[in-house]
């Protein structure tokens, strides 16, 4: 197939690829963001998993070469200068295939564009940029249907009832590279705000190491003629990319949202209980910053007095920078959900004790009360300057799928998004 998709005869006995005929395949937008890989895969196949040379960085700096002065184990430099610039098929296939079948993660990409850290004092700089270069490809891969339009960015404005945070974020693709910049909280006040490679990789890959999946389903569908994958719009690919339950989960189902079902706990209630599954709660909190938290929540049956769920219970902070708190290990109290018992609180809660939740929304569903550390899940903040927040928006979006919609009888089933 990538013979035929990229024009090369059957009867050459040693096939080769040009870039322009790698890029030709993708959209215009794609094709820099791509250019990188194409480098990356024109690598011999034992080299190609070790430290990738820094000739092969678009962003500048310093480059590694062999004693004979050329790049090893790629093709590209051993090029004469006035040729175009090709790999060999079988490169291309073996690196392919690997992507594809066992996806890309984040030190592949950044390799792609920064090379090793070693002592270069801009090494951090770069990483930084090169995250947000790899953040950018992994956008477009996951909206094969959307392209740049004139003075918009990051596309077209998804549809309400595709995103599930539809209107949530300016742009969808700004929207997402703010979210994914490193904290200002976690700079210092020396700091340029670029931390090393080693770091930048480590931070992506503590919040959103299923980010990289989109890239394999894309080049499969440029380079085999494989069809699409869905559009996974704007901060709801992001939120997808923290945990693997909800990259591989199918169309997400709106189990409740206030401005749909109103404001009440019993109309919450109505939506969530008895649903078989994950499902992730967002709030929106009121106010210009407009701050998004929430928590991905496998308890949705009363618990009374007590708290229940399990460690694929976790929390987090969306917007304006993504962070996420996973289970720690050291405690059990994962989810809490009470309407009946007059002898402890009425509400849901997450993490922490009885009485002092991490995540705290209580029955009126008016403010939300918040803390930095519990024993269950990592320590950190999910509001940045307050413990807590009036609520402008709350929805609960399941993720599990039909048959745990089906374990609702009492509810009608009515919307969903991408």
């Amino acid at each position: 197939v990538l013979r035929r998709v990229l024009g090369v005869a059957e009867d050459v006995s040693e096939p080769a690829i040009s870039l322009p005929a790698f890029l030709d395949r993708f959209p215009a937008h794609l094709r820099p963001l791509v250019q990188p890989l194409f480098f990356r895969l024109s690598r011999e196949p034992e080299s190609r998993f070790s430290r990738w040379r820094r000739n092969a960085s678009i962003l500048g700096g310093a480059t590694s070469t062999s004693p004979s002065g050329t790049s090893q184990g790629s093709i590209i430099a051993q090029m004469e200068g006035d040729e175009e610039p090709c790999a060999p098929l079988q490169h291309l296939v073996a690196g392919l295939s690997v992507f594809i079948r066992g996806g890309v993660s984040w030190p592949v990409l950044l390799e792609a564009w920064v090379g090793e850290d070693g002592s270069d004092p801009c090494a951090g700089a770069r990483a930084e940029a090169a995250a947000e270069l790899a953040a950018t490809l992994c956008f477009w891969c996951a909206h094969p249907s959307l392209c740049p339009g004139p003075g918009v960015p990051g596309g077209v404005t998804p549809s309400a009832a595709a995103s599930v945070l539809a209107g949530w974020e300016p742009d969808p693709l700004e929207a997402v590279l703010s979210a994914l910049c490193r904290s200002p909280d976690n700079r210092s006040p020396s700091s340029d705000g670029a931390g090393s490679s080693a770091e930048v990789t480590e931070r992506l890959m503590a919040t959103v190491p299923f980010l990289p999946l989109s890239v394999g389903p894309r080049l499969s569908q440029a380079l085999f003629d494989a069809a699409p994958s869905p559009d996974c719009h704007g901060l709801a690919f992001l939120l997808r990319g923290i945990g693997k339950s909800l990259w591989s989960s199918g169309p997400w189902d709106l189990l409740y949202s206030d401005w749909r079902d109103g404001r009440s706990f019993s109309a919450f209630l109505q939506g969530v209980l008895h649903y078989k599954g994950l499902a992730v709660v967002l709030l929106r909190a009121a106010g210009d910053n407009g701050e998004i938290l929430g928590a991905v929540s496998d308890l949705w049956e009363e618990s009374g007095a007590s708290f229940g769920g399990t460690s694929e219970c976790q929390l987090f902070s969306l917007w304006p920078t993504l962070r996420t708190f996973r289970s720690t290990g050291k405690s059990k109290h994962f989810a809490y959900l009470n309407s009946q018992s007059k002898r402890a609180p009425r509400g849901v809660g997450f993490g922490g004790e009885r009485g002092a939740y991490r995540l705290w929304i209580p029955a009126d569903l008016n403010v939300c009360e918040v803390l930095q550390s519990d024993a269950a899940f990592a320590s950190g903040p999910l509001l940045r300057h307050s413990s807590s927040c009036s609520i402008s928006r709350l929805e609960v979006w399941g993720i599990s799928g039909p048959a745990a919609l089906a374990a609702q009888p009492h509810r009608v089933r009515t919307g969903s998004a991408a």
